[in-house]
């Protein structure tokens, strides 16, 4: 997928109007796993679990999210199937 579709392209700018800013690449990538039929929660938790992993405070405490994250993409792979 290396185009937007006319609504995916709305609705960044809309994104933006509204505040959110958001690396092109990046909400790429998120159009592209919601295509894929991934849950938009899983996702959500994906970028929690990234911006908590950049702050250091709280590293140790992400250290044991990704194995909840990781069961949650294997559970909704398996739903797909």
């Amino acid at each position: 997928m290396d185009d937007l579709r006319p609504h995916q392209i709305e609705l960044q700018q809309l994104g933006e109007l509204a505040g959110i800013h958001m690396d092109f690449k990046v909400f790429r990538l998120i159009i592209e796993l919601l295509n894929m039929g991934y849950n938009a929660d899983i996702i959500y938790s994906l970028l929690k679990i990234i911006k908590r992993s950049r702050n250091p405070k709280t590293r140790a405490a992400v250290a044991s999210q990704p194995k909840t994250l990781s069961q949650k993409v294997k559970n909704a792979n398996e739903k797909k199937s």
